[in-house]
């Protein structure tokens, strides 16, 4: 199901079950991690809850995904595996619709906070 790098040390594919906010400065924006804290996890059709809130929301304001009627709904279905593709796509990474490490070295993601707001990469400049 996932690609190299996108499993942690044991080899065991870790789930993302929550976030934790990636700061820029003042401006932050939420990640989805793994229950122990790590951004090297997985989402793929089935997982729920609000990491793949935050990967949802990213989607659709920095990648201009088109979440349809049930929007940021936090349930990874179709819509959220079509823009994990999308994003897999432009950035050259194998099809496989599965956000791990390499999709979110790709993403740019949405940061807020002390009146700012812009999209960037956490892997480089925003």
């Amino acid at each position: 199901m996932a690609a190299a790098g996108e499993r942690d040390g044991a080899g065991v594919a870790a789930s993302c079950t929550r976030t934790k906010k990636v700061y820029w400065g003042t401006p932050a924006a939420s990640l989805p991690v793994s229950s122990g804290g790590s951004v090297n996890c997985l989402l793929g059709p089935g997982s729920s809850g609000t990491a793949v809130k935050a990967l949802q929301h990213a989607l659709a304001r920095c990648h201009k995904v088109n979440l349809g009627a049930g929007g940021v709904d936090g349930i990874d279905d179709e819509r959220t595996r079509a823009g994990v593709l999308a994003v897999r796509r432009a950035a050259g990474i194998a099809q496989d619709g599965v956000y791990g490490l390499r999709t979110q070295q790709s993403m740019n993601w949405d940061f807020q906070g002390g009146g700012q707001r812009f999209r960037g990469n956490i892997y480089g400049n925003p």
